[in-house]
């Protein structure tokens, strides 16, 4: 029977407090190569056809995490809800979301969550209905290939990035993606498409508040935290009907209350 490694870590991050999204943190265990694979399956909103897939102990050690974390977050800050009733699903692009389980009539909208893992931990974002929401995290030190480059960024933006590389080493392209990351899973988009598309550094070589996709305008947030170590940190959300708003921000027109 499979069990969490340590305690549940609630992230307050002041940057974030005008937003109703909820992080916690969960350490993942580690494992070593050959390592037997995990019996998860006492978890909630596992699939069984998927975790009968994994390779790894380590993937299943990180799924595993991130479920057991989204579940307990959900029992926290959504008690009204039947849990008992609800499973993980994905769509076409593997985005995952809540569903009622099929047979259970229910009206009541249900949270949207992301998931990140990286190095030893996992970090789950949920939020109330109203918001899509993406977030991503990854070690500020993580080691990159050179040819991250030109998969993250072409044109302006990617000789931006080398110059933020320049100045602060190799940390600016794993800010770069998490940064594109969450934009991605808060468009529910994945690696469907290429992260060139969306442009995140402006021209004073400054992240973007404001992310423009297709007429969908997202907030981004972007930020260091320390857990057992420095990792770059990235929000993407958008609160449905704040289309307007957003764009009168990138106009610079202060919205009234």
């Amino acid at each position: 029977m499979w069990t969490p490694l340590g305690n549940i870590i609630e992230l307050k991050l002041q940057e974030f407090n005008e937003v109703d999204i909820k992080f916690n943190a969960l350490k993942i265990r580690k494992t070593s190569l050959g390592d037997k694979i995990p019996d998860i399956s006492n978890l909630e909103f596992v699939n069984f056809d998927e975790i009968s897939k994994f390779k790894t102990a380590k993937r299943a050690e990180e799924h595993a995490a991130g479920r057991y974390l989204l579940h307990q977050m959900l029992l926290r800050y959504f008690p009204r809800l039947e849990v008992s009733f609800l499973e993980v699903s994905r769509d076409m692009n593997r985005a995952p979301y809540f569903k009622w389980i099929e047979g259970t009539f229910n009206s009541k909208s249900l949270p949207n969550f992301s998931i990140s893992t990286s190095g030893d931990f996992v970090i789950v974002a949920i939020c109330k209905s109203q918001y899509s929401v993406g977030v991503d995290i990854e070690k500020l030190n993580e080691k990159r290939s050179k040819n991250l480059f030109e998969f993250l960024s072409i044109g302006k933006e990617e000789n931006n990035l080398r110059t933020l590389c320049k100045v602060n080493g190799n940390s600016e392209i794993n800010r770069l993606w998490t940064a594109k990351e969450a934009i991605l899973k808060a468009l529910r988009l994945g690696m469907s498409i290429s992260p060139t598309k969306i442009k995140v550094i402006n021209d004073d070589l400054e992240y973007k508040k404001i992310i423009e996709f297709k007429e969908t305008y997202l907030n981004l947030k972007n930020q260091i935290i320390l857990l057992d170590e420095e990792y770059c940190f990235s929000l993407a959300y958008n609160k449905i009907g704040q289309q307007k708003y957003c764009q009168m921000r990138i106009a610079g027109i202060e919205p009234t209350t």
